[in-house]
């Protein structure tokens, strides 16, 4: 576990700082660079010519040339996942702070295994799209009404593979996932790296890199595109994110708490008790041994949850939880879990309506995060963080934050 302390003027001035960058990087045009380089094989050194080349979560990406060679123009500075990827090789990626210029880079792509690629493809399900893609489409694309208006192109590309013994469905694809999301006007393509769904917890994840392809229309499809896109953007990750960098979460409608769950001391006591009086084999009967209103007393603890939420009233300004990691980088740093309400937008009728959801005074957007390996994450003035996987989140994000809802990171709305 790692320990953050920072004095509190000195947070402040780190904090001051990015404020004054990202205000110079508002009212200027942003600076982009040109990245360049060569992908080859990292066995031979022959080029691998047609390798997708992009910056994850943004619309800028190439393809290789026939000598491997590839340009990637107008990228904007900040913090990306370069990520390259060809059919017959493991994807590459790497995270790449563009702040200058960058000198041209040679990417070595690793074969896949021809005997692992077998042992993949010799277990997954023959008939998994007809047994598995609802399933898939609510935990990846998701269930909102944009979710409605996204299609996958390619749904051949994804396998499925079930474990009974784990009771977990994963999902792979060796070719991009291409989804096409009328409603906001972006057709994705989705390098999936990992999905999985485990019934026993009913916890999902899934990994990848998308990159974006804006899509073609006139002006009264952009219009409605550009107003489908300030609803999915304001009140998600990346706007909070954003807000938490320049130190403007109150301003910006965002009302953070401390949340910690603690043990339910008594069910403990209770269900120790209950466990010992019903004996090693636990089919000894209760009835006679103890009285009812014990009996009663026991099963009324025992109903109750392990762990009991307790919601701290004050309101954490975004310099207690964050502070600069250097000129373009905030450290996201807290302890226990943090409830996050947006005051600027209610619940849709669809998360309210079929989901159980976690306090939100008059239907607010709440969410809860908590940083699962006990970790600081990095933010970026463009709302990238790393390491995603290090942040879990649950309530409105949980459900909301799905291929449906999703934006480049350099989208910016007016």
């Amino acid at each position: 576990m790692h320990s953050y302390n920072i004095d509190c003027n000195m947070r402040k001035k780190l904090v001051s700082a990015i404020l004054v960058l990202l205000v110079a990087i508002c009212q200027a045009q942003p600076q982009t660079f040109t990245l360049t380089g060569k992908v080859v094989d990292a066995a031979s050194g022959n080029p691998v010519p047609a390798a997708s080349v992009f910056l994850s979560n943004t619309s800028i990406g190439t393809a290789a040339n026939d000598k491997g060679l590839f340009t990637l123009h107008n990228a904007p500075g900040g913090k990306y996942d370069l990520v390259v990827s060809s059919l017959g090789y493991a994807t590459f990626f790497k995270t790449i702070n563009i702040t200058n210029a960058i000198e041209p880079l040679t990417i070595q792509l690793q074969q896949k295994a021809n005997e692992l690629a077998g042992v993949v493809i010799g277990t997954y399900d023959k008939d998994g799209w007809q047994r598995w893609s609802r399933t898939f489409i609510q935990d990846f694309i998701g269930t909102s009404s944009n979710a409605d208006n996204c299609e996958i192109k390619n749904d051949t590309v994804i396998k499925f593979h079930y474990s009974q013994k784990r009771n977990e469905l994963t999902a792979f694809a060796d070719e991009a996932i291409i989804i096409v999301n009328s409603t906001l006007g972006y057709t994705i393509h989705y390098k999936l790296e990992n999905f999985s769904h485990n019934f026993n917890n009913n916890t999902i994840s899934y990994e990848g890199f998308p990159l974006f392809e804006q899509m073609d229309g006139n002006l009264r499809k952009k219009h409605k595109w550009d107003l489908a896109r300030k609803d999915a953007y304001y009140g998600s990750i990346m706007h909070f994110m954003r807000c938490l960098f320049v130190n403007k979460l109150l301003e910006n409608g965002y009302e953070v708490r401390r949340l910690e769950k603690k043990v339910n001391a008594e069910r403990r006591r209770v269900q120790a008790l209950y466990t010992y009086l019903k004996g090693a084999d636990g089919d000894k009967k209760l009835e006679g041994t103890v009285t009812k209103d014990s009996l009663d007393y026991y099963n009324r603890i025992l109903a109750e949850p392990k762990e009991f939420d307790v919601l701290h009233p004050q309101i954490l300004p975004g310099d207690s939880i964050a502070f600069g990691g250097d000129s373009v980088t905030a450290v996201f740093a807290f302890k226990d879990y943090l409830q996050i309400m947006y005051k600027n937008k209610k619940e849709e009728y669809e998360y309210r309506s079929h989901l159980l959801t976690p306090d939100s005074p008059n239907g607010y957007i709440t969410s809860l995060a908590t940083l699962i390996n006990r970790r600081a994450i990095y933010v970026s003035y463009n709302g990238a963080y790393y390491d995603p996987q290090d942040l879990l989140t649950s309530g409105y994000w949980g459900w909301s934050d799905k291929a449906c809802n999703m934006l480049p990171f350099d989208y910016w709305p007016d």
